[in-house]
């Protein structure tokens, strides 16, 4: 076990302090580590525990941990506020919505650490498809935020494509609005995705049962899917950003609280769904690091660990850091869509072995995609 994973451990209360005082040099490695896989602030909170135990960084260093961590306290605030906000003006349209993922999912940490989960952007999931998305964006009014004075059609639109579109209405905050919860790029997977969130829509708005609706700190509550959902849909969004973008420990973190809170004596819908779309080995090699990593009990899996998966996983993992951002394999490429293009069939390359019936789709989605695109401007 790593000096980080036992610091990761300590913060998770699996640990109560580490098998030694680090050094200096160990330290500045463990803060490197932590911010570039996006834990930073989980880790800061195993750093308090430690340090009134005598295993404390040194004081420019965790003056620097100390305001980053605060960084992130503010930025979940802001985030939740924005969360509630975008859900009650969508609702006054008549539009259900749920929070994917992200701050959908902070509220299944412990609660010290809700707020210390580093956020991202905003991804929110509605049910009035595509055109009807289009027609409505303008019509929402953000008192006292931002407001295009191009008054034409979707002025707050950034971008769109087959999956999402930007919304552009707060300069603070990155908005993500889903038509489609998530794609493959594997064509014939894809249809059959589609096909399955179409037929677990009240577990994505959280309609069950069992349904979760988020508590969050400040009193902001949200609607979000269940537990039940989170179990496959969260696997699959680093099943996917793994294959072609690279993903940190934050989101393999999120996975580890997701099963803590998942009844696992019944996992018949999610190995069926896991095989159906190809992501069996690859939740085993999940299963390894979020036990080995985080210390997270066999009995809260739905599958046996497969550890030489697992190890290349988390080789990954480590190497790209968070969504891949900081590997250097892929640190000399430009920005523009023929270099992401590139970017990716170049990260797939070592993947090719482990993965091959997805890696070969990327091109074919590309060109599919633009005609897509191209057909419904």
């Amino acid at each position: 076990m790593s000096l980080f994973d036992e610091l990761m451990q300590v913060a998770l209360g699996r640990r109560d302090r580490l098998s030694h005082a680090p050094s200096e040099e160990e330290w500045a490695a463990l803060f490197d580590t932590a911010r570039k896989q996006a834990v930073a602030g989980v880790a800061f909170y195993a750093v308090d525990k430690v340090s009134q135990q005598g295993q404390k960084p040194p004081m420019q260093l965790l003056y620097e941990w100390i305001g980053l961590s605060e960084r992130i306290r503010q930025g979940n605030r802001l985030l939740n506020k924005r969360c509630r906000q975008l859900q009650h003006k969508l609702s006054e349209m008549e539009v259900r919505s749920s929070i994917l993922k992200g701050q959908g999912v902070a509220a299944y940490y412990d609660e010290p650490l809700q707020e210390l989960r580093q956020p991202g952007d905003i991804d929110i999931y509605v049910d009035c498809g595509r055109e009807r998305l289009f027609e409505i964006v303008d019509s929402i009014e953000f008192r006292g935020d931002r407001q295009s004075e191009d008054k034409n059609r979707n002025s707050f639109i950034r971008d769109w494509d087959y999956k999402h579109l930007h919304l552009d209405v707060w300069t603070d905050t990155e908005v993500e609005v889903h038509y489609r919860v998530e794609v493959l790029l594997n064509l014939w997977k894809n249809r059959k995705l589609q096909k399955w969130f179409a037929a677990h829509t009240e577990e994505i708005f959280g309609l069950t049962d069992s349904a979760k609706v988020t508590d969050k700190t400040d009193g902001v509550t949200f609607v979000t899917p269940t537990v039940e959902f989170n179990r496959f849909y969260i696997l699959l969004h680093i099943y996917r950003h793994f294959l072609y973008e690279g993903v940190g420990l934050r989101q393999l973190l999120d996975y580890y609280f997701v099963l803590l809170h998942t009844d696992c004596t019944d996992n018949t819908d999610a190995i069926k769904a896991l095989k159906q779309f190809g992501m069996w080995k690859f939740a085993r090699g999940v299963m390894w690091i979020l036990q080995e990593v985080f210390g997270l009990e066999r009995e809260y899996m739905f599958c046996e660990p497969l550890e030489s998966e697992g190890r290349f996983i988390l080789s990954e993992v480590m190497a790209g850091g968070n969504f891949g951002h900081h590997d250097e394999r892929l640190a000399t490429e430009k920005k523009g869509k023929m270099q992401t293009v590139k970017k990716v069939v170049k990260h797939n390359a070592h993947l090719m072995l482990h993965y091959p019936a997805e890696i070969i789709w990327p091109p074919i989605w590309f060109v599919w995609h633009k005609c897509w695109k191209l057909a419904h401007r």
